[in-house]
């Protein structure tokens, strides 16, 4: 039997952006999958690609818009069951939002995993993922929902392995190299700084170039937020070469093997 996946998210895209690869891979050997998005993304871009910060920016739209997008890009992914918790996006680090109370970082630990345990012990999947440690890249809520994640398989009775989605820090110095000063990758990937893993700690490279395409339309369901025209503007060569793989960590055994066949 394939193995099932339930993988738990901050915002609307990173289950297409860190994940999409393993969610149709999955789908398409016949196994369950699930996500799970933690934040409701209103600090994304709002209709009409209005920044936030700026003139005409609506919190509650972009909320609406990018939940959409969310269903759109499970269903180009195959996904089995999606849930939406809806807490408020936290915002990037040093953001005021960071200290309101309806922001997901303010949330208690415990009602959080609460929450995700009952999804884990419903379902039963055999593997759970999230973000590593630092949140792939830092973000506030990414490494709330790693915390909580951590804390919810801690407290499910189907005791699923534990993976971690990262990038491999050789990656992303590879690329930001090739393109000279990190050309026009997003700045999340550029501000990385010390975050992502070394090779050491990788237990598995998931080779996806096969789902490539159905990645980029996952992505491309999330058009909304100008970030992702990144990647959609890149040939498919391009695309494959930059998405083709995903990348993990398990636990928190560095270089531990997988107990569960992917």
């Amino acid at each position: 039997m394939a193995t099932s996946v339930l993988c738990i998210h901050a915002h609307p895209d990173d289950e297409a952006l860190f994940t999409g690869g393993l969610l149709a891979r999955q789908h398409a050997l016949g196994a369950w999958t699930g996500v799970i998005c933690c934040t409701d993304g209103r600090w994304g871009y709002s209709p009409g690609h209005v920044e936030v910060g700026t003139e005409g920016h609506d919190p509650a739209a972009t909320a609406v818009q990018r939940k959409g997008d969310l269903r759109d890009s499970v269903a180009t992914l195959g996904v089995d069951h999606l849930v939406t918790l809806d807490y408020y996006d936290s915002g990037m680090r040093g953001w005021e939002v960071n200290s309101w109370p309806e922001a997901f970082v303010r949330q208690p630990l415990d009602v959080v995993a609460h929450q995700l345990a009952g999804e884990i012990d419903r379902h039963h999947p055999d593997v759970v993922v999230t973000y590593d440690r630092h949140g792939v890249y830092g973000h506030p809520d990414h490494i709330k929902a790693h915390e909580a994640t951590v804390r919810a398989v801690e407290l499910s009775s189907s005791q699923p392995e534990l993976l971690f989605v990262t990038v491999a820090r050789s990656a992303v110095a590879a690329i930001s190299a090739s393109l000279g000063d990190g050309g026009d990758l997003p700045q999340w990937v550029t501000d990385m700084g010390e975050f992502g893993s070394t090779d050491e700690e990788i237990c598995l490279l998931l080779d996806v170039r096969e789902f490539a395409a159905t990645k980029r339309s996952a992505i491309a369901a999330h058009s909304s937020q100008l970030d992702n025209h990144f990647f959609l503007g890149m040939d498919d060569e391009q695309f494959t070469a930059m998405l083709g793989a995903e990348v993990y960590t398990k636990g928190y055994a560095t270089g531990a093997p997988l107990a569960t066949e992917i």
